[in-house]
């Protein structure tokens, strides 16, 4: 015996709504999935149960794209004639502009001037002598900026050359004063001092002969 037809209407009992609920909703998208590969279609699903809980389903794009082409399609259809005429003319009025500035390109570069008349020309001829003209001035600006800074710099190295040859002066200065020593090694050096000390403690040695001389000293070292 055949399985009676169900009427379509509100199931009352919550169970067997959800119930139902539940298998529909798995046939509903296997029947989109298969429509997707049998065709080669771009399938979305959107569905709500009646607690607001969602269930989706796309294939093959992501669901986001899907509804992206559908708002496209929609934005076209309610597009009327004559809106899309009038876009229509604007791009080809665009289109128009692009070709004449890329006209006067290739002129102001040289190229294409076979077409141009005499005062065409002589305009062009202006137009590239008033661009030469602030490409000049330009250049003078920098090249003033880049001598005023070589200036600046000259300055700074000849004052540093004069500060380090009044240091050599001092220096010198000092070891002539102090018999060839630097007062200043002698006070700030611990080393030089040690070093120093046997020759500047001891002033007889000066009057040793110098095998004598040389002989203290080791012996001092020992």
């Amino acid at each position: 015996m055949g399985r009676g037809r169900i009427a379509v209407k509100k199931i009352d009992d919550k169970k067997n709504r959800v119930i139902t609920f539940c298998k529909r909703r798995a046939g509903l998208i296997k029947k989109a999935r298969e429509l997707s590969v049998l065709c080669d279609a771009q399938v979305g699903l959107v569905i709500f149960s009646h607690t607001g809980k969602l269930s989706r389903f796309s294939s093959p794009r992501d669901l986001d794209e899907i509804i992206q082409m559908y708002y496209e399609s929609i934005e076209g259809c309610n597009k009327s004639p004559h809106e899309s005429q009038h876009k229509s003319e604007e791009v080809v009025g665009l289109m128009q502009k692009i070709q004449s500035k890329e006209k006067i390109v290739r002129a102001l570069m040289g190229q294409e001037l076979s077409s141009l008349s005499f005062t065409d020309l002589e305009q062009l001829e202006y137009q590239v002598q008033l661009g030469v003209n602030r490409i000049r001035v330009r250049k003078n600006q920098l090249v003033e900026e880049l001598q005023r800074k070589e200036d600046e710099l000259q300055r700074d190295n000849d004052a540093l050359h004069k500060m380090l040859s009044e240091e050599g002066k001092y220096v010198e200065r000092i070891v002539n004063n102090n018999g060839g020593i630097p007062s200043t090694v002698i006070a700030t050096s611990p080393w030089q001092q040690n070093f120093l000390q046997p020759w500047q403690g001891n002033k007889s040695l000066a009057r040793l002969p110098e095998q004598e001389h040389r002989r203290s000293i080791m012996q001092g070292w020992q």
